[in-house]
C-alpha cells in the first residue's frame, strides 16, 4: 500500500515540477504594448490668471452677491420660525 501511495505522490510531484519548468522557460507571457503619447501641433492654450485693470469693480460685485444671499437666507429663517 505504501508503495502505491509513493508512486502516486511521485507522479504528481514530477508533473508539478515539469509544469513549473514549462511556465518558467517555455511559455511566453503576452507582452503588453505601452501606449504611445500623442503629440499635437496645435498651439498651447492659455492657462493661469489674467491681470485686470479695475480690481475693485470685480471684488465689489462678489461681495454684493454674497451679501444678497446671506440676507435672503436670514429672511427665510425668520419666516420659518414664525
Amino acid at each position: 500500500m505504501k508503495r502505491r501511495i509513493r508512486k502516486i505522490v511521485n507522479f504528481f510531484a514530477f508533473n508539478l515540477l515539469f509544469f513549473a519548468l514549462y511556465l518558467n522557460f517555455i511559455h511566453k507571457d503576452k507582452t503588453i504594448a505601452e501606449p504611445v503619447p500623442v503629440q499635437t501641433s496645435a498651439p498651447a492654450t492659455i492657462t493661469g490668471t489674467v491681470p485686470v485693470k479695475d480690481v475693485d469693480k470685480y471684488i465689489n460685485v462678489k461681495a454684493a452677491a454674497s451679501m444678497n444671499e446671506k440676507t435672503a437666507q436670514i429672511d427665510a429663517l425668520k419666516l420659518s420660525i414664525n
